[in-house]
């Protein structure tokens, strides 16, 4: 018989008399066992307002010498958490003055586990998704790839099916909002796919893009619950809507040359823009429209110039100051992106190299200096080196350094990935992907990801340079005052 991998069981809490009830209610109890913890992190994480610009909201479980762990997470209200040991996680419904009971044996953990909760029930609907969804992710990225080859393949049809078991056992269970995920990976899907169509002879782009649209609203994928859901939804939606505007194609060929999509993103702003706002005009309800407006302006401020971010930043915080949750977002994120733009003092750091010695970027001051975040996995990083080793020749050492700080988790892949590239430039290392702190520290989004710093110190380029576009270009101008 095959043992069951995940066990639920419907308890009674006991009330317990405290002098702080009332108080005691806006926190969720956790408790629990662990067989083994060795290195690994545990931890609870709750949604942050924004996927990828604001500080995440992670809670460490200590755990003690017998495998014990307990936390009391203060929560505003009911909402799904995940319960994460290292890089897997399991979801947690969390109700304010509820609590779980969690077994785990980190072998098997997320499948072996037991959960003791008030929510009990809905557990066992989640499991059945779960084993009825098993490899269907990894299959549907498959099939997106023939997707984006032009090849023949199912990936509409399985993330359709997808989604009509997360209807099957999810509807009406405390994770609905797992499939209000799915269904916004659906929709993402469907757009791409006009944009993967879109120049193909006899293929009627506008007609198919406005039907995604209006059976996006049908569907509720432009409501405030389904938008909440998403990881990066409509950020997601809005970008391959613009781009199934040929908007990218006609960018490049105007200019004649191969442009990184940052430059893309800023040479074609305003029509771009144009195209991602009729997704957000496609939103009856304000808060919902307000909530993915705030995305759009999130991206702004983190991708592109201040110059082009600001008037769009002003604008939101007048149109929408009833929301402060949003606004107080954006603000932060602004003032966080001020201080690192162009003209900001370089944020100082100390990284080891794979001898174990340590370099500050102190250590490089009275040179330019490019900060390289990259990794292996990263294709888009890796397009750059040949370009970046010939600029790096050219220049003496006395005025140009590169500094590759690597966003690899792993030592030992990182150690394998630098001994294949053998890139001449220095190779620093922290160990912990995206969350390094010098990463986070300038704000970083995705890999690769450019900072130039000037003879004194100071950020004089940020993300807006590729050795492929025109890094050598700005070198020189710089170098030539």
């Amino acid at each position: 018989m095959t043992p069951k991998l995940l066990l639920i069981k419907l308890l009674a809490i006991p009330f317990l008399i405290l002098s702080c009830a009332e108080t005691d209610k806006k926190y969720f109890s956790i408790t629990g066992n662990i067989d083994y913890i060795g290195d690994a992190n545990l931890y609870v994480e709750q949604q942050p307002i924004h996927y990828k610009y604001a500080p995440k909201k992670r809670t460490p479980l200590t755990v003690n010498g017998d495998g014990n762990f307990s936390l009391n997470l203060p929560i505003q209200k009911s909402e799904l958490i995940w319960l994460n040991l290292d890089d897997k996680a399991f979801p947690i419904f969390a109700e304010k003055g509820g609590s779980a009971n969690i077994e785990i044996q980190r072998s098997t953990f997320p499948n072996s586990i037991v959960v003791n909760s008030e929510s009990g029930t809905s557990y066992d609907k989640y499991i059945k998704y779960l084993e009825e969804t098993k490899g269907l992710d990894t299959a549907i990225e498959l099939e997106m790839n023939k997707f984006r080859d032009g090849l023949p393949n199912n990936a509409l049809e399985l993330s359709l099916k997808k989604l009509k078991l997360a209807e099957k056992h999810l509807n009406g269970t405390p994770f609905e909002s797992i499939r209000l995920k799915t269904l916004g990976e659906l929709y993402v899907n469907r757009i791409k796919f006009v944009e993967y169509q879109f120049k193909k002879p006899n293929f009627d782009a506008d007609t198919e893009r406005k039907q995604v649209l209006e059976d996006a609203k049908k569907d509720g994928f432009l409501t405030l619950e389904t938008l909440v859901a998403q990881r990066a939804g409509i950020r997601d939606f809005s970008h391959y809507y613009a781009r199934t505007f040929g908007i990218y194609d006609k960018t490049i060929k105007a200019h004649g040359a191969p442009l990184a999509e940052s430059e893309i993103k800023k040479i074609a702003y305003a029509e771009l823009n144009e195209k991602r706002l009729e997704v957000i005009d496609a939103i009856s309800d304000r808060k919902a429209k307000a909530y993915a407006q705030m995305h759009l302006v999130a991206e702004r401020i983190g991708e592109l110039p201040m110059e082009i971010a600001e008037p769009t930043y002003f604008e939101y915080l007048a149109e929408y100051p009833e929301y402060t949750e949003y606004t107080d977002f954006l603000t932060y994120f602004y003032n966080e992106i001020k201080a690192i733009s162009p003209g900001a003092k370089a944020i100082p750091f100390t990284l080891k190299d794979r001898n174990g010695d340590e370099h500050s970027l102190a250590d490089y001051k009275g040179k330019y200096v490019l900060l390289d975040f990259w990794a292996g996995w990263c294709q888009p990083c890796i397009d750059e080196f040949p370009h970046m080793r010939n600029i790096y020749n050219k220049f003496s050492r006395d005025d140009f350094e590169i500094l590759g700080i690597s966003n690899e988790v792993d030592r030992d892949v990182w150690i394998q990935d630098i001994n294949r590239f053998k890139n001449p430039w220095v190779q620093l290392y922290g160990g912990k992907g995206f969350d390094l702190e010098v990463f986070k520290a300038y704000k970083g989004g995705g890999i690769p990801f450019y900072v130039l710093i000037d003879p004194d110190g100071n950020i004089i380029r940020y993300n807006d340079i590729r050795a492929s576009f025109n890094l050598e270009e700005v070198l020189n101008s710089l170098m030539a005052k």
